[in-house]
């Protein structure tokens, strides 16, 4: 009779308690584990019951482990990871954009946006709509897309076009008209969220962040099924996502998530979020995440994070940032709130016991945010029992390094934009501060908890890869854009290219830290669960420049095989 095996915390990895009959379900050797444990950082071997460790060392230890009943695999020396962690990223738009026309995002002029957009207008006649993106700010002045333009182009259908940042539409004539959008029209949060206006008050057709949300859910715009869902999940899983933090997403989507779980459809842990993008969303969202919990949440489909949306963008002039904007005497953008309504808000969810996760872009939201955290701190004594993450961190001050550290902030950063793929900011910004964006290493300096994501949001990406950790590993590793060919140029600063086994840590135990799952996932520890990816390579051993075509030959959850084969 097989007896499971009774862990005790604090042995020392690969070794257990004496019993009469110590067998496993399966045992894993001759292969390159790379644990994140720094106790153990590699082994040879794993032995796997009931879904958890039970042995990871050498290969000679595991023997005692196999018995008629073991499977056991021979992986030749294969490298091994834990399963790992997306810590942010957006199922839900990428779900309602497979069908979108997917404009060329690096164009050098605007006709081959135009020439990909006339051509699968003329391919799609029966779509009342057509819609997609992404279109690069750089192509525009400040003034930004007008409707004329797009008008030129099509005018007979509305046409309602993405930017390249995700966080501005361009919209045709047709597409207001059909929309009710007009002078009339206000805006939702005035200098954050908002119409782009000409002279005479009216819409010019760009739109800046959720400004027009209601008007498209009420045209009843994109949509998700679970199919549409499936699509972008099964890919993560096949890359070795094991877990998945999705920061923000609608009912719709939520309910897709769960009817592939109530099928069995469901490939990895799925952690949703509630997201905030008014004030006054701030007094019932904590109602509004256990509502989630209970209409959607089930055994991989989990909420414990409110998402905030901070600030806006710099590519459109929506961050916060200390100083004005390249070509502004004042204008800084602003924070959704400041530091004590969101210090309150922060008192709230530590009585709730609820994570929060920050989208801070500009280096003013990022210190107002910390001034928040500080806030309450002092009012409560100490450390709030919540995770507090700040995302993105396209630019923070150099004096606010620290206070991540002394704040025990997580730090989430999407590597896969550190190569310099949307240059917007650049117009906005001024080249001093778009040469210091992306800097994780002085967080990293500082022991603070950075963790990786491919924050992807739309279907375009997606099909590219780029969403894969790989991608984003290679490219947080280089600095170095791929899509720009062999010519590409390191993006500065030079000394932000983090080191292999800092990537591998964000992407594994630092992502599992923010979700709040590390005493279960993100290493290959004894009694940890046993979710583990099986690579094509050694990302210690590859050149540099190919990362982002390494593969999984397998991955498991619990021990069990969801991707792939085992030899």
């Amino acid at each position: 009779m097989r007896i499971l095996l009774k862990i005790v915390a604090g042995l020392v990895p690969g070794l257990l308690l004496a019993s009469t009959a110590i067998s496993a379900d399966l045992v894993l050797k001759n292969g390159k584990f790379y644990t994140v444990d720094t106790t153990q950082p590699w082994a040879q071997a794993v032995a796997i019951e009931g879904g958890r460790l039970v042995y990871v060392g050498d290969a000679d230890g595991v023997s005692k482990f196999i018995d008629a009943d073991t499977a056991v695999h021979d992986l030749s020396g294969r490298f091994v990871l834990p399963g790992l962690v997306d810590s942010h990223t957006h199922p839900g738009l990428v779900a309602r954009s497979v069908d979108y026309v997917d404009l060329p995002w690096t164009p050098e002029t605007k006709q081959e946006m135009f020439d990909v957009l006339v051509a699968y207008a003329e391919a799609n006649p029966e779509k009342d709509f057509i819609v997609g993106g992404r279109w690069p700010t750089a192509l525009f002045g400040e003034e930004g897309p007008n409707r004329q333009e797009l008008d030129a182009v099509i005018a007979d259908r509305p046409v309602i076009l993405k930017d390249t940042s995700g966080h501005a539409q361009w919209l045709n004539t047709r597409a207001l008209e059909v929309l009710g959008i007009d002078r009339d029209t206000p805006d939702p949060i005035p200098g954050l969220s908002y119409l782009y206006r000409d002279a005479d008050g009216e819409p010019t057709g760009w739109i800046k962040e959720r400004a027009i949300d209601k008007q498209l859910a009420a045209a009843g715009i994109g949509g998700i099924n679970p199919d549409s869902l499936a699509g972008f999940l099964d890919y993560l899983a096949a890359r070795g996502v094991t877990v998945m933090f999705d920061a923000g997403n609608s009912d719709e989507g939520y309910k897709a998530a769960a009817i592939l779980e109530r099928e069995n459809r469901m490939p990895l842990r799925y952690e949703g979020s509630y997201r905030i993008e008014t004030e006054d969303q701030l007094n019932g969202a904590v109602a509004e995440l256990k509502r989630l919990r209970e209409a959607y949440g089930g055994e991989r489909l989990k909420f414990n994070t409110i998402k905030i949306m901070f600030d806006g963008v710099s590519e459109i002039r929506t961050s916060a940032v200390l100083e004005p904007f390249l070509g502004e005497e004042k204008y800084r953008g602003k924070t959704l709130v400041d530091s004590n309504r969101l210090r309150d808000f922060i008192l709230e969810l530590h009585e709730e016991a609820i994570d929060l996760h920050l989208h801070t872009v500009g280096d003013n939201a990022v210190r107002t945010a910390l001034d928040a955290v500080e806030a309450a701190r002092a009012e409560l004594g100490g450390a709030p029992k919540i995770r507090i993450t700040l995302c993105h961190l396209e630019v923070i001050d150099d004096s606010d390094f620290d206070r991540f550290s002394e704040l025990d902030i997580f730090s989430n950063f999407s590597p896969q934009w550190h190569g310099g793929h949307i240059q917007g900011a650049q117009l906005t910004l001024g080249q001093e501060r778009y040469d210091k964006m992306f800097r994780a290493q002085p967080l990293i300096d500082r022991n603070v908890t950075v963790t990786f994501s491919s924050d992807i949001t739309n279907a375009g990406k997606w099909k590219t890869d780029r969403a894969s950790p790989f991608f984003g590993m290679q490219v947080g590793h280089t600095r170095v854009e791929p899509e720009f060919g062999p010519d590409a140029k390191i993006r500065p600063p030079e000394n932000e290219r983090l080191s292999v086994a800092d990537m591998i840590l964000g992407y594994t135990l630092n992502g599992a830290m923010q979700l709040g799952m590390e005493s279960d996932l993100g290493s290959i520890e004894v009694g940890k669960i046993a979710d583990l990816v099986v690579l094509d390579r050694n990302l210690f051993e590859v050149l540099p420049d190919q990362i982002k075509s390494t593969r999984p030959t397998a991955v498991l959850m619990e021990g069990r095989l969801t991707s792939g084969s085992l030899p």
